[in-house]
């Protein structure tokens, strides 16, 4: 248990915090994942949080709205976004990460190892996860659920917290192997159709990424296909072409934002992946007939 404290003691030094709750879990065999609870606040303008270079994953749950941005590794920062309380982003630790942290911030942090997505595709028997999909800022019911589980166990005593512990991190580290698992080569059927698994994380990537565009070539490059038998085997097993699948579900999440939340239709846009707040208001009044204003006044939940 101390070598996954040490790394939960880490994550939080990254965070500027001295001390956090912590648990340790070994769902498998040897290797461990690390949950750490982090609050903090950085009241004196942004605050930069440098994560070292790692063979594993962070996960990060929120449990507050919070603005951070990326910063890249030639220190330039992607603009600060907000997100929403039970949101969670998901990125590799592989060659480090760097955030800038501004405000209040609170979440849960699952520092996954490498190690543990070997052990439980051997204990599966299927093919090995090479690497996880990059995502910011989903919402992944699954995860936001187990993360409510977790927390009233940082207080349970020993002998309770450690029966319930295992299957949590093996339901947690299968969901993500499952949805967000890349293998290192990913090939059509013989019938020129994706696997309902293979389909499943293409659209999961683009759901994950849809503010950032979703080019086809990014796209292809995430889920280990070519450009071309991405496009041919979308196309074969959906009956869309990428592209369009892409515009309807543009269009579903902006209707799924509007009729939800009260976020300003600039924002919406932003979070749908439109170029600019004019592009969305033109392309959604082409297809609903009325601007997105007057359609969340109609549909508003």
């Amino acid at each position: 248990m101390s070598e996954a404290l040490t790394v939960s003691e880490r994550i939080a030094a990254c965070f500027g915090i001295s001390s956090a709750r912590a648990l340790a879990i070994r769902p498998l065999y040897e290797a461990k994942l690390a949950v750490v609870h982090l609050e903090h606040s950085y009241d004196n303008g942004e605050h930069t949080i440098l994560l070292p270079a790692d063979d594993a994953f962070l996960v990060m749950l929120y449990l507050v709205d919070v603005d951070h941005c990326d910063v890249r590794p030639d220190s330039a920062r992607t603009p600060l976004t907000t997100y929403s309380r039970g949101s969670m982003c998901l990125i590799s630790l592989r060659n480090g990460a760097a955030i800038s942290v501004r405000g209040h911030f609170e979440a849960l942090a699952f520092h996954i190892p490498s190690a543990l997505f070997i052990e439980l595709a051997e204990e599966a028997g299927e093919p090995r996860i090479d690497d996880l999909i990059t995502c910011r800022g989903i919402d992944d019911q699954v995860v936001r659920n187990i993360g409510a589980a977790l927390i009233p166990m940082f207080d349970m005593p020993d002998e309770v917290r450690d029966t319930l512990l295992p299957h949590i991190g093996l339901a947690l580290s299968a969901h993500l192997a499952h949805r967000y698992g890349r293998s290192p080569i990913q090939h059509l059927s013989g019938t020129g159709q994706l696997s309902p698994l293979q389909e499943k994380r293409i659209k999961a990537y683009i759901a994950a990424n849809l503010s950032g565009g979703t080019p086809v070539d990014k796209i292809a490059e995430a889920c280990g296909f070519s450009v071309d038998e991405l496009c041919s085997g979308f196309l074969s097993t959906t009956g869309q072409s990428v592209s369009e699948w892409i515009a309807s579900y543009r269009m579903s999440r902006a209707q799924s934002q509007l009729s939800r939340t009260g976020e300003t239709i600039a924002r919406i846009a932003a979070e749908c992946g439109f170029p600019d707040e004019n592009e969305f208001v033109a392309t959604f009044t082409r297809a609903e007939g009325v601007p997105p204003a007057a359609w969340r006044l109609r549909n508003r939940h």
